[in-house]
């Protein structure tokens, strides 16, 4: 292989690094397109450093009769950042919004009015997912 085949490789093969790398969205709150796309969009409109608290809150639900308890987070926003929550949220009613973690959307709920208080609920059938998440926030 003579010198300019080998920058030529080199070059190709950078080029496809480049374009195949990955970078991971920031855990938060992000519009979600409508079904059946459900992709992410845009940037975060809260961000979870945004978050003031968090706690973690067993739920029992009545499905087909049967009790079914599952784990939930529940949090507020900062203080600083409730008002941008409140507009935000108004401006997504009728559309979804939806929390990442790790690149994956875990819940994705309509909004249906202005969230004032700056309250928010992340919600999985996955105990397991909902214990992470919670530590992965706590330990910011």
């Amino acid at each position: 292989m003579d010198y300019k085949t080998l920058i030529a490789f080199l070059l190709i093969l950078l080029l496809i690094l480049c374009a195949c790398s990955t970078t991971q969205r920031v855990d938060g709150w992000y519009r979600v397109a409508d079904y059946p796309d459900n992709s992410i969009i845009g940037k975060p409109l809260l961000k979870v450093d945004d978050f003031d608290c968090v706690e973690i809150v067993r739920d029992t639900f009545i499905i087909e009769g049967t009790p079914e308890s599952r784990l939930s987070i529940q949090g507020r926003v900062k203080p600083d950042r409730r008002l941008q929550w409140a507009d935000d949220t108004e401006r997504l009613i009728g559309h979804r919004l939806g929390f990442v973690h790790n690149d994956s959307i875990i819940t994705a709920p309509q909004i249906n009015a202005r969230i004032e208080s700056g309250t928010f609920q992340i919600n999985s059938s996955d105990t397991t997912l909902i214990k992470e998440i919670f530590l992965s926030i706590e330990n910011r």
